[in-house]
């Protein structure tokens, strides 16, 4: 395996590029790393050498009898090993580790020793094969007993033509295992697409009316069937858990005991026939004169199915009873969900803490589908080392800053699929991550909020303190704190001990001089509070500052959490602050009360303004406040004039529960509101002077809620 992790490392180095002012460098990713293990047990009457011919996507290992015997990275080339069969059980292992950006996945292996074959299969339910992604340590999984801890293989995909040496036995398929309900080897080179149904027998554990032939066992119980012609026109019917696809119907005949062969179990003939509602059956195709005893397959175009049934079509005067063992059904649609999780990214250095950057991802997400990202860091590449974050919210939206723990030596990322069309998957192509070890703020930060309950809508004073760890070169110029709404007061600021009043916010463009240090208060957006210090914290001023804010503000969601983010001078990318949980510690607040409305006060502040450039009421805010509202939800602000025609229409926003208000800035600052205007019609000409209607429209889980008013432009 060492092979493999050096040409890992040499690619992902590759693959940053250059240096940019605010992040260092960027890491670029397209394709992705995972480990899939396969196990396979078969008979032999008698010990003798066999030949193992084998070639997987990626990098492979491959056990014999519990001894390695081969590995290879090529897929491209077929390996012939040979190999010594014991007499009774013997042991085939694979582990696969899947990392270019192939299409493709999965193995494919046949053994011959003498007239003794055994090949890797999806279809052969009496010498099944097994997958797991668990990690497996020493050797131990290579001969144990997987039966029934593993999972069942599926059909994988390699394109045999390709591969060099490839002479297969015909009997010998692709296979593979799936991780997480995700293919990392779609027909698309590289991209991580859902898992689909090929080679799952989606009918494994579901009802029928005959108990047993969906269990998975081979052998019993069974659905044993008179003798001689009472067997004609019996039935089994299955049900699927929703209207699905399905292109295959499998039946498997009960083997042999006793002076049992397999001709005399098997079924002489029967048909397939499917419905969506059990009133109406379309029959699908049918096998009589059945020669492959063992088991057979009704194959058909993809249809649509919720009832699938089997009915006997061929039976004869004396004939054994036939016993079917398994009934198996096969789709061609896509799981509704899955994810892939990275390994821990070192970013080419495993020594040095890094500060993370934007992210941005390539992808196609077509309708009905949905594709996020979520993000943890730590500081051991044993992700279940205490310095390990949570995983980060979901993030639907690309090129946005990673907003976990920071700064941290590893990353790894969470990629989030689903489909509500089964027919139809996402699909991410690459990502780039930037990265510096330069913009570094502070060693460690911590952060927590008291108190942690609160009223909805009703302004209460939140303390919010921070513990900043400061090493040599460290330096700290703006404290940014995300806060449920937009602060009415900021009281005090607490540093080096030191209670400071602040008379003014947002602070006047000389500050609040603090024995030589500046320290300025404003709004980054409606919800963030900007704190900056000039010059910038540094370990100077002592290797742990402790910081504090009393800053008055309001919930109107179910829950916020305090989050906050550190930067050093002359860099825009946040050094995300970790949560402080000592004693009981918190930066999370919840509602104790809510507030009946979900949209209220809305109004124009000013009502009345004059954009005519002389930096006094140039602009109003269209204000309201939106209650309960969690996921992101459009706002639209319109403006129209008596009328009724519409001059403006003002960005439409996704928007959770806040105060959307006037945020006593000039014009230019003053952009990041959803209700700006600033009197400029669709076509960016200024709008005669007048009366104005406005409606403001937010789209609810119970509809749309409108409220309107009226504001005056004069100049």
């Amino acid at each position: 395996m060492g092979r493999r992790r050096i040409l890992l490392s040499l690619t992902l180095l590759l693959l940053g590029f250059g240096s940019s002012r605010l992040c260092g460098q960027t890491l670029r990713i397209g394709h992705w790393e995972q480990t899939t293990y396969y196990r396979h047990t078969f008979q032999a009457q008698q010990a003798r050498s066999g030949i193992v011919r084998i070639t997987a996507i990626g990098d492979y290992t491959l056990f014999f009898n519990g001894s390695e015997v081969e590995s290879d990275a090529d897929w491209t080339t077929a390996e012939g090993v040979s190999v010594n069969l014991q007499a009774g059980a013997n042991d085939i292992a694979v582990a696969v580790n899947h990392f270019e950006a192939v299409a493709g996945t999965g193995l494919i292996l046949s053994l011959q020793a003498g007239p003794l074959v055994a090949v890797s299969t999806f279809t052969d339910e009496t010498s099944p094969w097994f997958w797991s992604d668990a990690a497996q340590v020493g050797t131990d999984w290579t001969t144990e007993n997987v039966q029934n801890s593993w999972k069942r293989v599926q059909a994988g995909t390699i394109s045999r033509g390709q591969v060099q040496g490839g002479i297969f036995h015909p009997l010998a398929e692709v296979i593979a295992g799936y991780p997480n309900a995700v293919n990392l080897g779609s027909s698309s080179t590289g991209r991580i697409v859902l898992a689909d149904q090929r080679g799952q027998n989606i009918a494994l554990g579901l009802n029928a009316t005959e108990v047993g032939v969906t269990d998975g066992r081979i052998g019993t119980p069974v659905w044993s069937l008179p003798q001689g012609l009472s067997a004609l026109n019996r039935l089994v019917d299955i049900t699927l858990p929703d209207l699905t696809r399905i292109n295959r119907v499998r039946v498997i005949t009960k083997p042999p005991d006793g002076n049992e062969t397999y001709a005399g179990n098997s079924l002489l003939g029967y048909s397939v026939q499917i419905s969506e509602d059990q009133s109406r059956w379309i029959e699908m195709g049918g096998i009589n004169d059945i020669e492959d005893f063992i088991f057979t397959e009704v194959l058909f175009d993809p249809v649509l199915a919720r009832y699938v049934r089997i009915q006997v079509t061929q039976a004869e005067v004396g004939q054994d009873p036939a016993k079917v063992t398994e009934i198996q059904i096969y789709g061609v649609d896509f799981v509704a969900q899955g994810s892939y999780i990275s390994p821990p990214l070192d970013f080419g250095d495993d020594a040095t803490v890094k500060n993370f950057g934007r992210v941005r991802w390539w992808a196609d997400v077509p309708a009905a589908t949905e594709l996020s990202l979520q993000f943890s860091t730590g500081d051991s590449p044993d992700t279940t080392d205490a310095s390990w974050s949570t995983w980060s919210r979901e993030l639907e939206d690309s090129d946005i800053f990673v907003p976990s723990p920071e700064p941290r030596r590893y990353l790894r990322y969470r990629v989030n699929l689903r489909t509500e069309d089964l027919e139809v998957t996402p699909a991410l192509d690459s990502l780039a991550l930037d990265f510096s070890a330069e913009t570094i703020a502070a060693r460690d930060a911590r952060g927590s909020v008291v108190p942690n309950q609160a009223p909805m809508g009703v302004e209460i004073p939140f303390v919010y303190r921070a513990i900043l760890e400061l090493a040599a070169g460290d330096a700290v110029e703006k404290i940014r704190i995300h806060l449920p709404s937009f602060p009415t007061r900021v009281d005090s600021i607490q540093l080096f001990g030191e209670a400071i009043p602040v008379p003014q916010f947002p602070t006047g463009s000389g500050g609040i001089d603090v024995g030589g240090r500046v320290l300025r208060i404003v709004p980054k957006s409606l919800n963030d509070l900007d704190i900056l210090f000039e010059p910038p914290l540094s370990s100077g001023d002592g290797p742990e500052i402790a910081f504090q804010v009393l800053v008055h503000s309001a919930l109107y969601t179910d829950t916020h959490e305090f989050r906050a983010a550190l930067f050093s001078p002359n860099s825009e990318n946040p050094q995300n602050i970790r949560e402080n949980s000592v004693d009981g510690a918190s930066y999370g607040v919840v509602v104790t009360d809510v507030v009946a409305k979900n949209l209220l006060n809305v109004r124009a502040h000013p009502r009345v303004f004059t954009p005519n450039g002389d930096g006094v009421n140039d602009f109003t805010v269209i204000e309201f406040t939106l209650t309960k509202v969690a996921a992101p939800r459009r706002v639209d602000v319109e403006l129209f004039d008596l009328s009724g025609r519409r001059v403006s229409r003002l960005n439409a926003e996704r928007l959770i529960g806040g105060r959307y208000v006037h945020p006593l800035l000039n014009k230019e600052q003053a952009r990041f509101v959803p209700g700006f205007w600033d009197g400029m019609d669709e076509s960016g000409e200024l709008v005669p002077p007048g009366i104005y209607l406005f409606t403001v429209k937010a789209n609810l889980d119970n509809g749309d809620e409108t409220a309107a008013g009226v504001v005056h432009l004069v100049y």
